[in-house]
């Protein structure tokens, strides 16, 4: 059969599966892209170079940023070599970036090898990072880190999932559940020294960065079923316009927010039951508060419970009195405390009369995530009409 009766009849079958492709809304992969290290990186940050590092060169940060804008993808494959010291650091592969302050990021805690968070998921909105409202299964996960060589990274990207495979595991070290809408984004390497302590000023290193976009060597099954929610869990919040706090627990209510306060607009909590504060509005100061209002309606006079999560501070208003209050931001130490949200951290047994009763809870943040979850005990009789 001649030659060019076999590239002729080729040719027809690639553009009829390009077609096809295109039909059933399937991305071709595209060949791999390594992404050079030249000066189309945008460096920024304390010790932030390229230059040799273990025997090769790579881009080095201590506290700071490496932005790659042409290198692009929604779903597919992300690959790097990664540098890390046993100090208390974080190294970040940031990606479907939109912008500095909107794109989801995965990071690692090499000073907690092993630990049960020493990988993180957080999505990140409007500059806020989320990852005392991102934990647990979905979010983070243990890794054993390896501080002599490089270890290499593998994150495949397919919709509203992530899997991250860490020195050439054969599993996903973590499926993350992606809380961002999926867009196509650029890739950005970030770092931060968390004591100063890094060895040569050098918190992490990455070489060999690779770009897959289409590529998805990861089955990852059907979605998994949406969790049922607890009953009476709040599920939609208003939220004030953010004022500026204090650290501490709010202890005033802003005259010139409540008289709108019917106008605020609604928002929905995501599937872990949090309302993201940071994601509907932006803060105006590094400390900042809003007010969350829901309307509880009861059938008689009584005591309703209430189980309360909140990051940082929470003051909480029954009919315009304050009857509880709560700090839950993060301390490394004196107290050491996490801030991570959970419908545990308080129970709270609000005083309603019959009837309708407005409960206000002011919400300041300064740090890690800024959010708000409740759910009301059915068996007490109030709900949220």
């Amino acid at each position: 059969m001649p030659t060019s009766f076999i590239r002729t009849q080729s040719a027809r079958i690639a553009r009829s599966l390009v077609i096809l492709a295109a039909a059933f809304g399937v991305a071709a992969a595209q060949p791999p892209v390594r992404v050079p290290l030249d000066s189309k990186w945008e460096l920024s940050g304390d010790g932030s170079r390229i230059a040799a590092y273990r025997g090769r060169q790579a881009i080095q940060l201590r506290t700071g940023r490496a932005i790659r804008r042409d290198a692009v993808l929604k779903d597919g494959t992300i690959e790097f070599d990664m540098a890390v010291t046993p100090h208390r650091t974080f190294v970040y592969i940031q990606f479907r970036v939109e912008g500095d302050d909107d794109h989801e990021e995965i990071y690692f805690r090499p000073h907690k090898s092993e630990l049960p968070d020493a990988i993180q998921y957080a999505p990140v909105w409007n500059g806020d990072g989320n990852w005392q409202l991102y934990h647990g299964e979905g979010a983070t996960a243990p890794v054993a880190f390896s501080y002599a060589g490089w270890m290499h990274v593998r994150l495949v990207l397919s919709g509203k999932r992530a899997a991250l495979f860490v020195d050439n595991h054969a599993k996903p070290d973590l499926i993350a559940n992606l809380a961002r809408e999926p867009v196509a984004g650029y890739i950005s390497l970030f770092a931060f020294d968390g004591v100063g302590n890094t060895t040569g000023g050098v918190a992490a290193a990455y070489s060999n960065i690779v770009v897959r976009p289409g590529f998805i060597p990861y089955d990852f099954g059907a979605p998994s079923a949406v969790a049922a929610q607890p009953p009476g869990l709040i599920q939609r919040w208003q939220l004030s316009p953010t004022f500026n706090a204090e650290r501490g627990l709010v202890t005033r209510l802003p005259d010139s927010l409540l008289v709108s306060k019917s106008d605020w607009p609604s928002f929905a909590v995501e599937p872990t039951g949090v309302v993201v504060i940071g994601r509907h509005v932006k803060r105006r100061a590094p400390l900042a508060a809003v007010v969350a209002r829901v309307v509880v309606r009861a059938q008689t006079a009584g005591l309703q419970r209430l189980y309360l999560g909140y990051s940082d501070y929470v003051t909480v208003f029954v009919n315009g009195r304050p009857i509880a209050g709560g700090d839950a931001h993060y301390s490394y130490d004196a107290p050491r405390q996490e801030g991570l949200i959970t419908l545990s951290q308080s129970t709270i047994w609000l005083p309603l009369v019959a009837g309708d009763n407005e409960i206000l809870f002011a919400v300041a943040d300064g740090f890690g995530g800024w959010g708000l979850m409740g759910r009301l005990e059915p068996a007490d009789g109030g709900r949220v009409p």
